[in-house]
């Protein structure tokens, strides 16, 4: 199977995404590409005594909507019953949603971190 471009540059930023969480931050990765009926979460990470589920995003440095906005209400809306099934399976207490934000233009890439999203409350 080949990858098309954009599934490329998807797990191009998720390593990205890994190894800064895990070089950088000192996060341990618990789980990648974590999956539940349809939905999917991109990383599960262990900061301290908190579970992190982070989605990542990676955009075209040019891109009209940014990766953070990219994920709307809708998108948060299908990713919820893949992280409450996590949250069960494990009996998690304590629980945050991430954002990492690639944006790239070809050869050169910036990566944001955006820690404590609101994701239930919306």
């Amino acid at each position: 199977m080949t990858l098309t471009e954009q599934q490329k540059m998807g797990n191009d930023g998720e390593k990205l995404a890994v190894n800064f969480l895990k070089k950088t931050k000192k996060y341990k990765i618990l789980e990648r590409n974590w999956r539940h009926k349809k939905g999917e979460i991109d990383i599960i990470a262990q900061d301290g005594e908190i579970t992190v589920f982070v989605e990542v995003r990676t955009r075209q440095r040019n891109a009209l909507v940014s990766g953070y906005f990219s994920v709307t209400k809708k998108k948060k809306s299908a990713l919820r019953p893949v992280l409450l099934e996590y949250i069960n399976q494990n009996y998690l207490q304590y629980f945050r949603f991430d954002v990492i934000e690639i944006a790239y233009d070809g050869n050169n890439h910036e990566l944001f971190h955006y820690e404590n999203i609101p994701f239930f409350g919306e």
